[in-house]
Formats: C-alpha cells, sequence, structure tokens
C-alpha cells in the first residue's frame, strides 16, 4: 500500500512554491540511543523501502557514540548526529524537507525535531511508536503482564501501521525482519568465545566473580577467550586478564565496527541484557545471555538470534521479576544476576561448541 492512500495529499510538498510530485519520498527515522536500541530499529529501515512506492530516501537521527550502528547500513541514505542538543541539527533538516518523520524514540527531544520540522509551513507527517511505558510499569510493578510477548521490534513495525502491514510487506520481499548491522554475518570459519563484559546499569552487569569464573572454565578447556567491552570495562579486563594466560582484551581500544567485526568471528559470545546482545542477534552468533533485573517479559530479548542461542534467567525465587524497566534496581537480597550460576553459564558455551544442548 502506498502512503498516498494513508495520508490525503501526503505524497506531495512544496517544491520551489508549488505543489508536485518529489521525485523522492525523504524519511527522518529518529532514535537517539543506545547502541541496542538503534540496532533494534534497522528492520524499519528494510520495511519503509518494502511499504512506499517510487524513489525512497532513509535518512537516521541518532547521537554519535551510536552511528556506527546505521552509518553505511543497507537502505540509509545519511546519518545525521547529534551531540547534546536538536538544536545543533535541526535547521539542516529542515532544509533536506522531510516528508515523514518515524520517531522511534518518544520523548521530548525527537518531539523537538517534529515539532521544527513543521514549523514555518512545513509539511511533514509524523509517526510516533507507542512504547506501551504504561504496560512495562504494571509489569515490573504488580506482574500483571499486558505486553503479552510483544517484542519492541513489533512495536516499531507497528509504527508504520499507516503504510500498511510492515511485516507483510517485509514477507513479500523475502525478508525475515531480523536485525542488521552495516557489517555482515562472517562466512569464514568461527573461532573463540568472546566475553562482553559492559552494561549501562548494576542489574545488567554480570559480576567480576562470575567473569573470573567463566574465563577460568574455558582456558582450562583452552578456548581462546576474548574480552570486548568500553573504557570502563578496561581494569576490569586487565585483572581478568592477569588471573588467567591466554586472554585478550579490546575493551576501551575498539571502535564500535571493530568490535561488531570481532563478535562476527565468534563461536560464541556471551553477555548480558545489553547492546552487545541485539548485536549478536544481528550478526547471527550463537550466544548465552544471562538475565539479570530485566526480563524478556519486556519486550527486550534478543529478536530472530541464531537457533543455537541459549537465554538463562535467575534461578528462584522467580517472582517478582523483571525488578526494573532498565535493570538500574534489584529488589532481592542476593541481585538477580547473581542467581544465574557460573557452571550454567558454562554448561551453555559448551553446549553451543559442542554443537549439543546445554
Amino acid at each position: 500500500m502506498g502512503a498516498a492512500s494513508c495520508f490525503s495529499g501526503s505524497t506531495f510538498r512544496l517544491v520551489n512554491g508549488s505543489d508536485s510530485h518529489p521525485l523522492v519520498t525523504r524519511i527522518l527515522v529518529v532514535r537517539f540511543s543506545s547502541m541496542g536500541d538503534v540496532i533494534l530499529t534497522t528492520p524499519v529501515v528494510r520495511a519503509l523501502h518494502a511499504m512506499l512506492e517510487g524513489d525512497v530516501e532513509v535518512h537516521f537521527l541518532t547521537k554519535a557514540p551510536f552511528a556506527a550502528a546505521v552509518r553505511n547500513l543497507e537502505g540509509v541514505s545519511r546519518v545525521w548526529t547529534m551531540e547534546r542538543t536538536t538544536a545543533e541539527v535541526e535547521d539542516d533538516l529542515k532544509a533536506v524537507g522531510f516528508h515523514y518523520v518515524v520517531d522511534l524514540h518518544a520523548n521530548a527531544r525527537s518531539g523537538f525535531v517534529k515539532r521544527a520540522l513543521r514549523a514555518d509551513g512545513g509539511r511533514t507527517f509524523d509517526l510516533t511508536v507507542n512504547k506501551r511505558s504504561l504496560d512495562k510499569i504494571l509489569l515490573v510493578r504488580t506482574g500483571w503482564d499486558r505486553l503479552a510477548g510483544q517484542h519492541v521490534v513489533e512495536r516499531y513495525l507497528a509504527t508504520l501501521r499507516p503504510f500498511g502491514d510492515a511485516r507483510a510487506a517485509l514477507a513479500r520481499v523475502g525478508d525475515d525482519a531480523s536485525l542488521q548491522l552495516p557489517l555482515r554475518p562472517s562466512e569464514g570459519k568461527k573461532e573463540g568465545v568472546v566475553l562482553a563484559l559492559g552494561a549501562a546499569h548494576v542489574g545488567k552487569s554480570i559480576p567480576e566473580s562470575h567473569w573470573r569464573g567463566i574465563v577460568k572454565g574455558l582456558r582450562s578447556k583452552g578456548e581462546q577467550v576474548t574480552l570486548i567491552g568500553g573504557p570502563d570495562e578496561r581494569e576490569l579486563a586487565e585483572r581478568l586478564c592477569a588471573a588467567e594466560d591466554g586472554v585478550r582484551s579490546l575493551c576501551g581500544q575498539a571502535s564500535w565496527a571493530d568490535t561488531f567485526s570481532m563478535m562476527s568471528t565468534a563461536e560464541v559470545l556471551v553477555g548480558g541484557d545489553t547492546g552487545a546482545m541485539h548485536a549478536g542477534a544481528a550478526l547471527k552468533v550463537p550466544m548465552v545471555v544471562v538475565w539479570g533485573c530485566t526480563s524478556p517479559a519486556l519486550g527486550m530479548g534478543p529478536w530472530n538470534p541464531h537457533s543455537k542461542t541459549v537465554q538463562l534467567e535467575p534461578e528462584s525465587p522467580n517472582r517478582s521479576r523483571p525488578c526494573s524497566r532498565l535493570g538500574d534496581r534489584c529488589r532481592h537480597k542476593t541481585p538477580c544476576i547473581q542467581r544465574v550460576p557460573v557452571q550454567k553459564i558454562l554448561a551453555g558455551i559448551e553446549g553451543i561448541l559442542n554443537r549439543k544442548a546445554p
């Protein structure tokens, strides 16, 4: 279904002061952060091309640290970045002349962008994601699950409903709506285990004692181990490397692009509910995902991951989870992330390496 059948007159714009059919339909997709959330938007880019008639030009607005997820991504014509405020780019965005804004962040900042594009007679139409924030709050505080398993990617794709059925449009062109990165999944031989140390919040952060046990268990079997993470994980990585010989660390040394490349060559990726997990799903790397204070029930689990991916949730008590929407707090005396035993994580890794069920 073309855009014209959804918004009366919306495929027209003022060009040199007169109404005419645009040669190109220009769309701005907005998601500022974080890395995982930006990666989760990538099926929307392909869906726009599958759903809209004629030439389609998709631009993407994000924060500079996360641009690596969409720069040079198939279907993205240009990536716009900001450091602190949307005022940095608003005038330039207005000069482009967008027909639609697909707002996948839905906060005050994205609202500023939409208002700027509508100012002075602008004819930009906006489509804004339903974040279902109330439903997530109810799940955390009361256990009442109204999300019913809906993944955030499904929410993002549902934002395009005025254009038709995004999943059906993708299916018609043989696209399963998987996540995508500018780097293609590695086709060559994969070697070693990559451990993603970082996490934005403490409730998602695998503790150092667990990492020590995981590294020791892997090295005792001669497995190659590589540590990835940002500058904040550098000291932890140094301690892990000092504790066991033959462990390589790229923490604080590699760009996101280089990190994606390293991940794509791994036999197994181990990490928590983080951007690395979503990157691993995009790259179709088998993963062992360790859940803490958050839960797949919030709709943020790995989307269309490798078929051998294992997800481990905390052992009893399993009541009152998730503890928080973001993983920034835990309601249990023993934090949730600590209630996933090291041996269970190692068993998951071994099951993937041996091509057996853990």
